[in-house]
């Protein structure tokens, strides 16, 4: 029992093409919110308590470090609902839907 796709056109190559955009955009924020909450969160405390780096200077680190983690919060909202937005490409490729 196997699905057969469809004949695959130039326009649905370019729908799967931007379907896997946004996977790209998905692992990249992923990426960018995992690093900015571990220095946020993780390196820039634990380097102010063995106090390689002053207190002053970590209190000043963090804010910016939590705001490019919105960034990449933000970003990756959006990455995952344009995919689902463009998830309809493989329906219409493999008319038969998911089984």
């Amino acid at each position: 029992m196997s699905t057969d796709p469809t004949f695959i056109n130039a326009l649905d190559w370019q729908r799967v093409g931007g379907l896997l955009l946004t996977l790209w955009w998905i692992l990249a924020s992923v990426m960018g919110l995992a690093g900015s909450l571990l220095l946020a969160q993780g390196m820039v405390p634990s380097l102010a308590g063995t106090r390689d780096i002053p207190a002053g200077a970590a209190r000043m680190l963090r804010p910016p470090l939590y705001l490019s983690a919105a960034f990449f919060l933000a970003l990756l909202v959006f990455s995952v609902v344009v995919f689902v937005n463009r998830l309809p490409v493989l329906g219409d490729i493999f008319d038969k839907g998911l089984v």
